[in-house]
């Protein structure tokens, strides 16, 4: 008998199927996992570990009650990392003979597993911690290795959407991924009892420059001068750098009390992240951070840098914590007010134990088992299933279709948070149309990187961008995603060579625009630039205009077809906002204003991002002649970016009154808008006219040049103002809407009744429909859309 038959197709059989995973060393974030996959009917489980235990591991674990098998250990280090070739695993696996082979990397042990599958032809399922992030650094070799692994693997798992926007990079079908996250014991956590906070802060991990623990210390000391007393943080943990961290200490000393535990167990963990406030994660790569489960779990608000993966899908931005570039003084900032303001705190708190909840061993079990049944060979007789405990925890099915007759592809060169409402809800009502919606996205430029606006799609497919001249030129290649969609939808920008290429030589069934119609920011409109940009919005089938100023624009000076344009009315997802608003209370607002040091005079709230055509400079000299003749006036500023410096330097200039708060968004944003008066944005006004219309703070702009297509949705004397473009006119009407309260009224109530026709289910249906009448559908359940 040869090997090959060795391995019998268990579909003639009755046999419980044998699954191999091949991974590094036993971690106690993972054995609880395998446990529960073994306890699966149907399988036969057993894991090959490289080795018990890394050189810079200390954990104590129970090896579990699952099937293992040690291998011989034989690894080297190399750049910090344990590299593992174990030539006897091919010998054992030969004894234990699987019939679906896991891998969890790419050292010489995991390829010789993958090798044993290929060689034996069993499904070979990839399973990886890594995200975008983590692996943007790699060299074209280890692409190359990754893209032959994957062309021929039949599964995917991953802990995270970073995991799965990293499949998506190499063309891995959805339906193809499966979800694994990494989690912490939270019963241990949520069981404790509740301790004294004797420490401000806790760093918990390796001390080992990746880590950062360092710059833990930096953000502990400029709180403590902040705030003009000692702070306190614990060190849980060992490695490297701890001589370096003790001798930091030492010197900080009069400002930071450190205490250091040494290496902690798993039991000892929930004690000491009970006894912190806030848990500082500064790492500098980290493809998740089970910490931050673990801190989530204890119920502590976490800052964290965005290199992560936890951060952005288990620790939210101004949700239960803070995701911030490793700017010192941004760290101190966010770290300052959560050991000031106890609403924010609490709230934070409370989050973080709410987003964790799903993150639990069962969870991640099924998501190896759904993998592992991906693979079966369709003996029905013979499927495996989870144990009762896990199904009732599992979430529902997907209900997208996945079968469709037609394919649509909108691309975007990068992702913002405020976009993925409308994807979902585009995608739910196109598939029950019969339509496949796929959105590709890519990579904002470093400018755009300071807005701190981007989102992370689940289902969607990342592309990457390139971008050369500063910016003014992309490359995303989505050739693979396009070539069989009936309609693609792209930006109307002139630097995405994509579309270009699109057009030309691969040229879809259709293909429709989506845009402003022309750039409303640009300074000579017949230059070569906008001349261009004339002339290719005349190439699309289709064209789905922001607004009907757009369509006015396509229409007179683009000479594009009526009949062959949707107009959307852009929009965001108000109805979040409408919800947080309603939940504020008068003594949250009193709160707030006393927090800030407000007073009990008018507030102007401006939120914008931080650059050139929002006019910050005008903003501040209008504000000034407001603070003239209204003694008690306040001026908050919200948002960030490249002219930070201006605002703070006024911050400065002004000695109290104007206020700079960084980014804000959700709950604290709400709250901002409600305790305004009126909304201030002498510049460039886009979507940031919606939370005026939903908060009823009427919105005072200037007749700018420059604005986006939105400013169509403001009426003057209706729903806001639009004065003339001078500090001084501007001022005086500002002052004049202050002291008159029957046109205050007035413009409030036009807030209303705008909004009402300006939502992003709106959008969602006029999008939704526009692309049933480009594709030329006309049944019922399709034309029941455009209704």
């Amino acid at each position: 008998m040869n090997a090959v038959t060795e391995h019998k197709d268990v579909a003639t059989t009755s046999v419980r199927r044998r699954v191999a995973l091949v991974t590094n060393l036993l971690a106690p974030y993972r054995l609880p996992v395998f446990e529960r996959v073994a306890a699966a009917n149907g399988i036969e489980f057993c894991v090959f570990f490289c080795c018990g235990k890394e050189p810079d591991r200390a954990w104590e674990v129970e090896a579990g009650s699952f099937a293992k098998v040690f291998l011989r250990e034989k690894f080297i280090k190399f750049r910090g990392r344990f590299i593992h070739a174990n030539p006897d695993l091919w010998i054992k696996l030969r004894e234990y003979q699987p019939h679906i082979v896991i891998t969890t990397g790419f050292n010489p042990t995991h390829m010789l597993a993958f090798a044993y599958a290929r060689r034996f032809g069993l499904p070979h399922i990839a399973m990886t911690d890594g995200t975008l992030a983590s692996e943007a650094t790699l060299s074209p070799l280890h692409r190359q290795v990754r893209q032959f692994v994957f062309a021929r693997t039949h599964a995917f798992i991953g802990a995270s959407d970073g995991s799965h926007a990293l499949y998506r990079s190499y063309g891995i079908a959805d339906e193809r991924i499966f979800k694994s996250h990494l989690c912490a014991n939270n019963p241990a956590f949520f069981a404790g009892t509740p301790a004294p906070k004797r420490f401000d802060f806790i760093f918990c991990g390796r001390f080992v420059a990746v880590k950062n623990p360092l710059f833990a210390i930096d953000v502990a000391r400029g709180v403590a001068q902040r705030l003009g007393r000692q702070v306190s943080i614990i060190f849980v943990g060992s490695g490297e750098m701890e001589a370096q961290m003790r001798v930091a200490c030492e010197k900080a000393a009069s400002e930071v009390a450190a205490t250091f535990t040494g290496f902690a167990q798993q039991d000892e963990l929930p004690d000491y992240y009970g006894a912190a406030r806030v848990f500082l994660f500064p790492t500098l790569w980290d493809p998740w951070g089970v910490v931050a489960n673990e801190a989530c779990a204890a119920g502590l608000p976490i800052i964290s840098s965005p290199e992560a993966g936890s951060a952005g899908e288990i620790v939210r931005h101004g949700v239960n914590g803070f995701v911030l570039t490793l700017n010192y003084k941004a760290w101190v900032d966010a770290a300052t007010r959560l050991l000031s303001e106890a609403d924010l705190y609490a709230a934070m708190s409370a989050r973080s134990r709410e987003l964790v909840q799903p993150y639990t061993f069962d969870h991640a079990a099924k998501g190896v088992v759904d993998a592992i049944e991906h693979c079966h060979w369709r003996d029905t007789r013979d499927t495996p299933s989870l144990p009762a405990s896990i199904v009732a925890q599992a979430e529902p099915p997907a209900t997208i279709r996945r079968e469709c007759n037609k394919r649509v592809v909108i691309i975007q060169r990068r992702m913002t948070h405020y976009r993925i409402p409308l994807f979902e809800l585009m995608r739910r009502s196109l598939a029950e149309a019969g339509i496949d919606l796929i959105v590709v996205y890519g990579d904002a430029t470093a400018e755009e990187q300071k807005k701190n606006d981007a989102g992370t799609l689940h289902w969607g497919i990342y592309v990457p961008c390139r971008y050369w001249l500063g910016g003014r030129i992309c490359w995303q290649n989505a050739h693979a995603e396009t070539q069989a969609a009936d309609l693609v939808v792209v930006t109307q920008e002139n630097r995405l060579l994509f579309n270009y290429v699109m057009g030309m030589l691969h040229r879809p069934k259709k293909i429709a625009f989506w845009g402003h119609g022309r750039n409303f920011q640009a300074r000579d409109r017949n230059s070569l630039s906008e001349h261009f940009k004339r002339r290719v919005a005349l190439t699309p089938d289709w064209w789905f205009a922001y607004t009907r100023m757009s369509e006015s624009v396509l229409i007179g000076d683009v000479g594009f077809p009526r009949k062959r344009i949707t107009v959307l009315n852009n929009s965001i997802d108000t109805c979040a906002l409408r919800r947080l608003l309603n939940d504020i209370t008068d003594e949250q607002l009193r709160e707030t204003r006393a927090a800030l040091a407000l007073g009990d005079g008018p507030v102007g709230l401006a939120i914008s991002s931080l650059h050139a055509d929002k006019k910050i400079d005008f903003l501040i000299a209008a504000a000034h002649r407001i603070r003239e003749r209204v003694a008690d006036f306040q001026l908050l500023i919200v948002g960030d970016g490249p002219l930070r410096a201006t605002v703070e330097h006024a911050v400065i200039e002004a000695d109290g009154w104007i206020h700079w708060l960084g980014a804000r968004t959700g709950q604290d944003k709400a709250r901002l808008l409600k305790l305004a008066r009126i909304v201030l944005n002498p510049g460039m006004v886009g979507l940031g006219i919606l939370d005026a219309f939903v908060s009823q703070r009427p919105l005072v702009t200037t007749a700018y040049e420059f604005h986006s297509p939105e400013v169509a949705y403001l009426e003057h004397g209706v729903n806001g103002l639009m004065v003339a473009d001078d500090p001084e006119t501007y001022a005086d009407a500002v002052v004049a809407l202050l002291a008159d309260e029957s046109l205050y009224r007035r413009l409030q109530q036009g807030c209303s009744r705008s909004i009402e026709s300006i939502s992003l289910e709106t959008m969602a249906a006029r999008f939704c429909g526009g692309i049933i009448q480009c594709l030329g559908l006309q049944d019922a359940a399709q034309t029941e859309l455009l209704a």
